[in-house]
């Protein structure tokens, strides 16, 4: 910090004898370790000196420091600072410095919320229906989410700030409910939002605080299986989007085998970020698929075109030599991290934007959906498809019988004629 960023020592003797100087060394090495610009590492470094000394002057003590100071001096020193050495002093690399050093004052135990309040007791309540989906019910995180939200809304909708009280609930406050919430949602939806309350209601009746008849009054909204037909992209689009990723980057390389990976074996986003080097067995040909959605491991064929596109991406060594094993991971800092599922959802929003598809192609289960009808168009049966999307019941896979309209022509019978005519 003495060496190279601040010149004037009254600053750097201020900083150290306060206690900060450790703190913010913490904060230099750690956006060094996740692969920040020696640049960007260095207006952060001075954005956190130039709070810690602006702390110092108003006699703040480390103890005392909280989320407040931090606001404080954001939004209304940073305008009319006249601090010796401040450095940057564009509010928009201040705050992003002061994000990461807040989270070093954290973990050195310094930094404490000003506005923070005790969780109340809808969110307690939550949180225990949560527990009791991940260790009871043994659902994936993505099903959790939307469950809580939907317990959370009825709790508040319900209760508001009133206790807790379940003996006042009734068959019929739970079909208003629904009827009322149903309103604005799509029919799918709906179903999410009833079976998400019989979740709730039967973890109630786990602990004896509601009866079975409430769980029997959630009404099912209708929605037929089968009614619609899946969005897939024609060969041209395909084409088009496979062309939008420039496979003289990095980047590039690594967005076109994940987008391989969705496309011709029909995988969740979910599991093409979780796919780890150990997961593809190159003599072999064979992906493993592990922690699905149905909690099963799973062998996949690794065709040619995706091995190709794999080893094109990790050869090129734009990945991080870190400790995990994820094949997929961030180019940009923080690097060597894994990537997300909505990581990979806006990779492939932008790509299809690039290739001026942005209103097809709105998420990554179009692709799965063009994977299966690819491969039903190729002949393969419905049981073939079933085994490549695991599908446990072949009826969500029957779908995709419906999208063959040329085979479904094949089958049509004429029209009957009568009298001749």
């Amino acid at each position: 910090m003495r060496d190279h960023l601040i010149a004037i020592p009254r600053v750097c003797d201020n900083v150290e004898l306060a206690g900060f100087e450790p703190l913010v060394k913490g904060l230099v090495a750690q956006l060094h370790s996740r692969g920040y610009a020696a640049k960007t590492v260095a207006f952060y470094e001075r954005a956190a000196v130039h709070f810690t000394f602006w702390l110092i002057r108003r006699h703040i003590d480390p103890s005392q420091l909280n989320e407040g100071h931090m606001a404080g001096f954001l939004f209304r020193h940073l305008s009319n600072c006249h601090c010796p050495g401040a450095g940057v002093r564009r509010l928009h690399t201040v705050r992003a410095a002061l994000v990461h050093f807040g989270a070093i004052l954290r973990g050195a135990g310094f930094l404490v919320s000003r506005l923070a309040k005790p969780p109340d007791r809808i969110e307690l309540e939550v949180e225990r229906f949560d527990n009791y989906l991940r260790d009871t019910a043994g659902l994936q995180e993505s099903t959790r989410t939307y469950r809580r939200r939907y317990a959370r809304e009825f709790l508040n909708d319900f209760f508001g700030s009133r206790a807790l009280d379940y003996s006042r609930l009734t068959p019929q406050n739970l079909i208003s409910y629904i009827s009322k919430r149903a309103r604005g949602l799509k029919p799918a939806s709906s179903k999410v939002l009833a079976s998400s309350l019989r979740s709730y209601l039967r973890f109630l009746l786990l602990y004896g605080q509601c009866e079975e008849a409430l769980i029997l009054a959630v009404p099912a909204p209708a929605s037929w299986r089968l009614s619609s037909l899946p969005s897939v992209l024609t060969d041209e689009e395909t084409r088009r989007l496979l062309a939008a990723f420039d496979r003289s980057t990095t980047s590039g390389l690594r967005d076109y085998a994940i987008t391989r990976c969705l496309l011709d074996l029909g995988l969740r986003a979910q599991e093409v970020a979780h796919l780890g080097l150990d997961d593809i067995d190159w003599r072999k040909g064979v992906l493993r698929i592990v922690g699905t959605k149905s909690r099963r491991g799973d062998e996949l064929p690794l065709t040619a075109v995706i091995g190709c596109a794999l080893a094109a991406y990790i050869r090129r060594r734009g990945r991080s030599q870190g400790s995990t094993r994820r094949v997929f991971l961030q180019l940009r800092p923080p690097i060597g991290r894994g990537l997300t599922s909505r990581t990979i959802a806006d990779l492939i929003i932008r790509a299809a934007t690039r290739a001026g598809m942005n209103a097809v192609v709105t998420g990554t289960r179009i692709l799965r959906h063009t994977a299966a009808t690819r491969m039903l168009c190729h002949g393969a049966s419905i049981k073939e498809i079933a085994d490549v999307l695991r599908h446990r019941c072949l009826d969500t896979t029957a779908i995709y019988t419906k999208v063959n309209l040329p085979e479904l022509a094949t089958v049509a019978l004429p029209w009957p004629q009568r009298g001749g005519r």
